[in-house]
């Protein structure tokens, strides 16, 4: 989120001239929100955590069925389809939504979490979890894991479903955030104060372009609040942000590899990653696209229309050999 980066910045370079002191983080005490979409539900999740690779990588199952593997953006967590879509989805389907490394309450590794690692961890997860073939469901940053995924192990999968996906590298920088997020000291304090003085406004203005035309549900705010400011949760999504461009630029060579089916949903009004350059240009890359594209429609794809991820399944599921 280019605005979040940007007043981080002004934060860093002040704290660059100031010793500023900063108090500690406030413990995590909001629970998952529930299912609540008013429609007949399956059992509630369950929660599990599971160790790989010496890093603890939480996720939470319910329903069964062909399995989905659910994969949230940057920030989030397992949470943000708790909200509507799983509970959708895990009355005809075995869903599991994985928190990413450093997101939620999965552990991140000691140095890099990059685009190719959390695409092993991803595999190895499902693998230790039993799983042949899923669909990927990937929002967002999770788009840019599913299709790393689908680069990566290509008779691994029965498809891909890409919301709001990023899939090309943007011409986004931020050296100086960059550089100075990776000095331990002031890195740290920077973080800090920038959450103490400023997350919850910027959190609220970034959401409303995240929603945008839709509004923030009050609720879903609460818990992004709760959730995502923390010092390691930040930590974590800016080191996603300034990772992702290199390996995208490298992974999207391989996009017309791709020969399982996918299908791309965009929102026609997404102010945070644009459908041109990204859906639209998958749909010219990728033969077996299919691309939805939604009226009055922003980012948050999984909030504001989790029936079109129930949608866009139906598709792979026809698309499927001896259908």
């Amino acid at each position: 989120m280019e605005a979040m980066k940007n007043v981080f910045a002004l934060i860093l370079l002040t704290l660059l001239w100031s010793g500023v002191g900063v108090a500690k983080d406030v413990p995590d005490t909001l629970s998952p929100v529930s299912m609540s979409d008013g429609s007949p539900q399956c059992e509630l999740p369950k929660e599990n955590a599971i160790q790989i690779d010496k890093t603890l990588v939480r996720y939470v199952e319910a329903g069964e069925g062909s399995v989905v593997v659910l994969i949230h953006g940057n920030a989030g967590s397992v949470d943000d389809f708790d909200f509507k879509s799983l509970g959708q989805l895990c009355r005809n389907h075995r869903v599991i939504a994985v928190d990413r490394p450093g997101h939620g309450k999965s552990e991140r590794p000691d140095g890099a979490a990059s685009l190719r690692y959390q695409t092993r961890l991803l595999h190895q997860t499902l693998l230790r979890l039993g799983v042949i073939r899923p669909v990927l469901v990937g929002h967002s940053w999770g788009g840019s894991l599913a299709l790393a995924y689908a680069v990566a192990f290509p008779g691994e999968l029965s498809g891909i479903v890409l919301l709001a996906p990023a899939a090309y590298a943007d011409d986004s920088s931020d050296q100086f955030l960059r550089a100075v997020l990776k000095t331990p000291l002031i890195g740290d304090l920077s973080l800090d104060l920038g959450r103490l003085l400023f997350g919850k406004r910027i959190l609220k203005k970034e959401l409303a372009r995240a929603f945008y035309p839709d509004s923030v549900p009050d609720a879903y705010l609460k818990y992004a609040a709760s959730q995502w400011l923390h010092h390691d949760q930040l930590r974590s999504y800016f080191e996603d942000e300034f990772s992702l461009n290199k390996e995208l630029e490298q992974i999207s060579k391989h996009y017309p590899d791709i020969r399982i089916p996918v299908v791309v949903v965009t929102g026609d009004h997404d102010k945070v990653v644009s459908a041109k350059l990204n859906a639209y240009r998958l749909q010219r890359s990728i033969a077996t696209v299919k691309l939805i594209e939604l009226k009055n429609t922003g980012h948050q794809v999984p909030q504001t229309h989790p029936e079109s991820i129930y949608g866009a399944l139906t598709f792979i599921s026809n698309d499927e050999p001896g259908k």
